[in-house]
């Protein structure tokens, strides 16, 4: 059974020498089946490192992309249940308009009768004891 495969092509040894010269020569990393780490030599380990590192930096960008956007939707709801208000209040704000316009309205057609010649004498008899 073989000790050392490499990553990126079909080669495999049971030395770790061997495994090592591969990765020297051709750049290639080789690992060890059972877990023990990587055989690359010098290269090997940078690019092994350079792996980790952008690992670390794309599970750290998540990470922040994820709160970012936690705390974006949060912001997105209370916008959306401070607009939800205002509707609310604009909606009565007409329907109070709508209200006092007609009663203006109602109040002009009153008025308008008690100063026509029909009305005024109507409400003059009415006081006439």
């Amino acid at each position: 059974m073989t000790r050392y495969q490499c990553r990126s092509c079909s080669y495999q040894s049971d030395q770790l020498g061997e495994a090592q010269q591969h990765s020297h020569q051709t750049g290639h990393v080789c690992i060890d089946k059972d877990g023990a780490g990587l055989a690359g030599g010098k290269f090997g380990k940078v690019k092994a490192a350079v792996k980790v590192g952008a690992s670390l930096l794309a599970a750290t960008t998540i990470g922040v992309l994820t709160w970012k956007y936690k705390e974006l939707q949060e912001e997105h709801e209370e916008l959306q249940t401070k607009h939800e208000g205002l509707l609310s209040m604009a909606a009565g704000l007409v329907v109070q308009l709508a209200e006092s316009t007609a009663e203006n309205e109602s109040l002009k057609s009153e008025n308008d009768y008690l100063k026509s010649a029909t009305g005024a004498s109507k409400m003059l008899k009415s006081y006439d004891c």
